[in-house]
């Protein structure tokens, strides 16, 4: 259950960073709240999956 847990997390951060990644690379797109708010659930969501693996 560990390693479901461990891939998960990495799942959610890779998916975390892509979505900043790819909106930094749009041409004359600023990147708005929302977008964040994508991040910040996807980022949360990988590091609560690393503390369950953990913990």
């Amino acid at each position: 259950m560990r390693r479901f847990w461990a891939v998960l997390a990495i799942l959610f951060a890779a998916l975390a960073v892509g979505s900043l990644a790819v909106l930094s690379e749009g041409g004359g797109r600023s990147i708005g709240i929302d977008d964040i708010a994508v991040a910040a659930v996807l980022a949360t969501l990988a590091w609560l999956s690393w503390k369950s693996a953990r913990g």
